[in-house]
């Protein structure tokens, strides 16, 4: 089974921005506490600092599929929407290997 890489982006409601971080940063130790987590961070923009986008990476959809059904991604869904200008963009990659295998890891 191949790791799948999850990117999902968030933009908050004008004067929504630092709910919107709570929101997103509450998820992120009981995330990291999950067995089958292989990588979860958010990162805001630099340019827009109302967008954050969360990098995550697992060991396959159906750990996914477990990861969104936790308690804490389910509280997380049940509230964001009220924040967000636009419902959430989120996309699942495969990895292409080249290169150092060291530096094209998440």
């Amino acid at each position: 089974m191949n790791p799948i890489t999850v990117v999902g982006r968030a933009t908050a409601k004008p004067g929504r921005r630092d709910e919107l971080e709570r929101l997103l940063r509450a998820v992120i130790v009981p995330t990291h506490a999950e067995d089958e987590c292989l990588h979860y961070s958010i990162h805001q923009s630099t340019t827009d600092p109302d967008t954050f986008v969360a990098v995550e990476r697992w060991p396959g959809q159906e750990s996914l599929e477990r990861h969104l059904g936790t308690p804490h991604l389910k509280q997380l869904a049940d509230v964001i929407g009220e924040v967000l200008v636009s419902p959430l963009d989120i996309q699942t990659f495969v990895q292409l290997h080249e290169g150092d295998s060291a530096k094209g890891v998440l």
